[in-house]
């Protein structure tokens, strides 16, 4: 078996230099912005190594910019490459090789790796290269025994010059060595190539190249076909992307054309049509989980009243009937993400079943399940990766639900830069910041999915809240003392957002308390929460409830030590303090720490952040380190111990 390892693409429309480009050896995928390159890579690809009959047309295909100088060269015959592939030997065929060729020596490696080459003017060039002074070595230790061996091997440089030897011998035609060399000499390659690499190229590499299979929407099925016509340009060899889909879905069902067409008598068509639609039904709905209350079925009736050309002979019907209303309506009715589904599913099961090609087929997925809802874009991922089990898949998306947050390395950013042209990159970092969206807007979404894994949630407004409680928690739980057990923290981004992580930890049946500051803010006020029926009363907490005597406001930084907070924040803006220095006596008398710094900072005219006051966050990382068991007093644990302990009784 050979795997697809790289590609690279030179002047195809958008495409200048794609630069190498590795590839998965499963699933491959390219992101980008819409007119970024993404159809054109893929549409390069398929033309080099196609499963029907697409080819390269350099009038249409290469970057119209250059074309008038290009043209000139095409027709001297020096034709401008397109596309290179680089393939890897995998061990089971590498194992085969050296067993039938060279009697179990190693001298195809499992993983070397040949590159086949293709022009615009769909002309091919292979770099496959086999050392022949090993191959040799190799072959003649099946002759070790015959006379005059060492006469045909000594020193000799290619199998081309011991042919020549062992004629120069004279020897019988039913000697070893003379049928040894006959046996070579039938395996001249017509490409010139030394005799081991071309019996290699002819007899096991070329057959096992394999196939581009393309899709996109041109392929999609129709609700209603004419069947003589269809039966017409099935003759005549014109048949469109959407008639080949209609004949894989009879071949699908286990009938033909030819079968519908001279079906004699209602109850045999009947009988026909219901099994037909059985059969579809069965082998779609194994994978659409949209909607389980839906049958395919099939008519075949005339209709004279109809437009042409469905007015001349018998059309066949695809209809889909949805079982908890009770009616049923033409395929193409229905949504574009189930008419895209089904019709990819009979495309692609068609064409497998017709080719013989079955596990040398790489598929190439122009926007797959653009219209398909979040969900079903899972259920096809899980579709595309059961197909990449025995078919690498390359495919284009700028969905994020179609992006595995887990497998980022097997991403591909396409950009269309305007000195370059279009390339194609796994440098995540170095790519735009609107090319990389559905792979962050993919991992923000995995994030979120996996934040909320406890029973038990308590939201807080940012991530410095999620810091120090999960550090003070970790102090107590040492102790032995109460902390946040099995409860998860949950940043929230702010208190204006809680009533949104609200709805959504509370759609999912979890247990959630929200802990929040408090200040003199115009803010979403947490009581609306509450009056909305999205949480408990006795749920909501504020972080001046666990503190003595308790302030009108409070933010988390007001149960941390204030000493330990001045000192972490001169170190976090030692820099941009330039020497100066806060200490305790500068602080005001606001209720709040952060706001007490913050007055100071103004009355100093010193800037720190665009917006006024400094980055808390920033601060929450210099303190961590100061808050040990060994510096805390009993009473700073004591307040985080009656946080947790109040907020895990609530939940």
């Amino acid at each position: 078996m050979l795997t697809l390892v790289k590609a690279q693409v030179w002047k195809y429309k958008s495409i200048e230099d794609s630069t190498p480009v590795e590839l998965s050896p499963q699933v491959t995928v390219l992101v980008g912005k819409n007119e970024s390159g993404k159809t054109a890579f893929l549409e390069a690809l398929h033309k080099a190594m196609p499963l029907g009959a697409a080819r390269y047309d350099y009038i249409l295909d290469y970057p119209r910019r250059d074309y008038r100088r290009y043209h000139q060269q095409h027709l001297a015959g020096n034709y401008q490459r397109v596309v290179e592939l680089t393939f890897r030997i995998e061990k089971p065929l590498a194992d085969r090789i050296n067993k039938e060729v060279f009697g179990g020596a190693e001298v195809v490696a499992p993983g070397g790796t040949f590159t086949r080459n293709t022009s615009i003017a769909n002309t091919h060039t292979t770099s496959f290269y086999i050392n022949e002074k090993v191959a040799l070595v190799a072959l003649q230790r099946a002759l070790a025994d015959q006379a005059h061996m060492e006469d045909a091997f000594s020193d000799a440089t290619s199998l081309a010059d011991v042919l020549i030897r062992i004629d120069s011998l004279k020897l019988p035609a039913d000697n070893r060595l003379a049928a040894f060399a006959a046996q070579w000499r039938g395996c001249a390659n017509a490409e010139g190539w030394k005799l081991v690499n071309g019996y290699i190229w002819d007899a096991y590499l070329s057959p096992a190249l394999p196939k581009f299979l393309y899709f996109d929407d041109y392929k999609l099925l129709e609700g209603k076909v004419n069947l003589p016509t269809l039966e017409r340009r099935e003759k005549e060899g014109k048949l469109t992307d959407a008639d080949e889909t209609v004949l894989g879905l009879l071949q699908l069902a286990g009938t033909s054309l030819d079968e519908l067409m001279n079906a004699k008598g209602y109850e045999s068509v009947k009988a026909e049509l219901e099994a037909i639609g059985l059969d579809i039904t069965e082998k779609i709905f194994r994978f659409w989980k949209q909607n389980r209350e839906l049958d395919v079925e099939f008519d075949l009736r005339p209709d004279e009243t109809d437009a042409p050309p469905f007015n001349q002979g018998t059309n066949l019907y695809i209809r889909v009937r949805n079982r908890r209303h009770g009616v049923s309506v033409p395929f193409d009715q229905r949504s574009k993400g189930f008419i895209w589904f089904f019709s990819f599913l009979v495309w692609f099961d068609a064409v497998q079943s017709r080719s013989n090609t079955r596990d040398t087929l790489i598929l190439l997925l122009d926007e797959p399940g653009l219209n398909l809802h979040a969900l079903a874009q899972a259920d096809f991922l899980s579709y595309i990766h059961e197909l990449a089990q025995e078919h690498q898949i390359i495919y284009t998306t700028h969905s994020p639900f179609m992006v595995q947050s887990s497998r980022l390395e097997d991403v591909r950013v396409v950009e269309d830069r305007p000195a370059d042209g279009t390339r194609v990159t796994a440098d995540l970092a170095g790519s735009s910041d609107e090319s990389v969206y559905p792979l962050q807007a993919a991992l923000g979404y995995s994030i979120v999915q996996n934040l909320f894994v406890s029973k038990k949630n308590i939201l807080v407004e940012g991530p410095a809240d999620l810091l120090v409680l999960q550090h003070m928690s970790s102090l107590l739980e040492a102790k032995g003392k109460v902390g946040l057990g099995d409860a998860v923290l949950t940043p929230a981004g702010g208190l204006e957002k809680l009533a949104t992580f609200v709805a959504l930890l509370g759609a999912k049946g979890l247990k959630l308390a929200v802990l929040h500051d408090k200040d003199g803010s115009a803010r979403q006020n947490p009581e609306s929460l509450i009056q909305q029926k999205l949480v408990e009363r006795k749920r909501v907490f504020d972080y001046s409830l666990f503190i003595e005597p308790q302030p009108e406001e409070a933010d988390l930084e007001d149960l941390l030590p204030p000493n330990l907070y001045v000192i972490a924040f001169n170190t976090a803006y030692a820099k941009a303090l330039a020497g100066i220095t806060l200490t305790l006596d500068d602080l005001g008398s606001h209720p709040r720490l952060v706001e007490r710094i913050n007055q100071w900072l103004k009355s100093c005219s010193i800037t720190l952040a665009r917006d006024g006051g400094f980055n808390r966050y920033r601060v929450i990382q210099a303190v961590l380190p100061l808050l040990s068991e060994a510096v805390l007093s009993d009473a700073d644990l004591a307040r985080f111990e009656r946080l947790f302990t109040r907020i895990g009784e609530a939940l």
